[in-house]
């Protein structure tokens, strides 16, 4: 296995990830390999840094794939994936396409990822449209499938359907949880609420019989676990996305504040901390503590990494990588559309 991780892409690049990269090669299977895709002089330079070693001395299992250009934050998706064919990115595509690769890892530019994903790799045939999948927590810690999460603007009852189906076989394939539940995000719970789209698409998802349909999913019930997958239009996901990372961080700023406000809750706070309770609590409320954004629906697995990502966040995507790439999930959904 092959997988490919742009090394350009993002705030923190290209250190953490080459330092995400080689801490992880360890923990991989024997015959899984990294590629760095970037300018090689860059990440040469990072490694002599870290390591003082070559990347060649310190590990077999890593090579470079130079790229010499870079999709920045600020160029426009399709322009960049039209004009910048030597970037980090499109070299990653590239490769992709000719399965010169299992898997893509990029934490750039998120429109122009999704854009190189469907231009220049391609959907599966029979998938309407691609949909971005992040995994967010839950009370119990198994996490849940939120889908679209912005690749999708406007949708049809159609897209969601699949993104029910693409979503239910990844939760079962990849996350080992069998017949997952599936809840459509709306205003209420009862089936006749909504807007247009949801009230159309709720009597199709009943008909479904190879989704476990839950019924309707409010916002405020997201992260109990009611539903493994959530489907939505690209437009409400991306909200709800957002939200739920915002709360996050919300939370624990406002832990510390109130943590650190006196003597005695200082105290309190140390106690806590020795514990480990503190410690939980915030890896229980990192999004990143469940891998990066998928895309779902194109023909090689592609993973989008979150922006900000250090070195820790590179390994738990190089890992969820693997576990996606192992579980057939492409393959089932290709499957599973023919069918229809």
């Amino acid at each position: 296995m092959k997988i490919l991780l742009d090394v350009m892409g993002g705030d923190n690049a290209p250190l953490e990830f080459v330092k995400g990269a080689v801490e992880c090669i360890k923990e991989l299977d024997n015959d899984t390999e990294i590629v760095l895709i970037g300018k090689e002089s860059e990440i040469n330079e990072v490694t002599n840094k870290l390591y003082n070693k070559k990347i060649e001395e310190i590990s077999d299992r890593i090579t470079i794939k130079n790229a010499n250009d870079v999709i920045t934050n600020h160029d426009t998706p399709t322009d960049a994936i039209k004009n910048k064919k030597d970037s980090s990115m499109c070299v990653g595509f590239q490769m992709l396409k000719d399965n010169e690769g299992d898997a893509l890892i990029s934490a750039g530019n998120t429109g122009a990822l999704m854009a190189g994903g469907l231009l220049k790799v391609g959907r599966i045939k029979g998938v309407d449209r691609p949909a971005l999948c992040p995994v967010l927590p839950t009370i119990d810690g198994k996490g849940v499938l939120l889908l679209d999460a912005g690749a999708n603007t406007n949708c049809k009852p159609l897209n969601l359907i699949q993104f029910a189906k693409m979503g239910s076989i990844y939760v079962n394939k990849a996350l080992g949880i069998e017949n997952p539940t599936v809840g459509l995000l709306n205003i209420g719970a009862e089936e006749e609420k909504g807007n247009l789209l949801t009230k159309e698409t709720y009597p199709l998802l009943k008909e479904q019989k190879d989704i476990n349909f839950c019924g309707n999913i409010e916002g405020r019930e997201i992260m109990d676990g009611k539903a493994r997958v959530i489907v939505t239009d690209g437009f409400t996901g991306n909200i709800a996305l957002k939200t739920v990372e915002g709360t996050g961080l919300t939370v624990k700023h406002m832990l510390k504040e109130e943590l650190t406000s006196n003597l005695f809750r200082k105290i309190g706070a140390a106690i806590l901390s020795a514990t480990g309770a503190i410690k939980s609590l915030k890896k229980r409320l990192d999004y990143s503590e469940y891998g990066g954004a998928l895309l779902l629906g194109i023909t090689h697995p592609i993973i989008k990494c979150h922006g900000s990502g250090k070195a820790k966040d590179v390994k738990i995507v190089l890992k969820q990588a693997e576990k996606f790439v192992k579980s057939g999930v492409t393959s089932a959904i290709t499957e599973a559309v023919k069918e229809d």
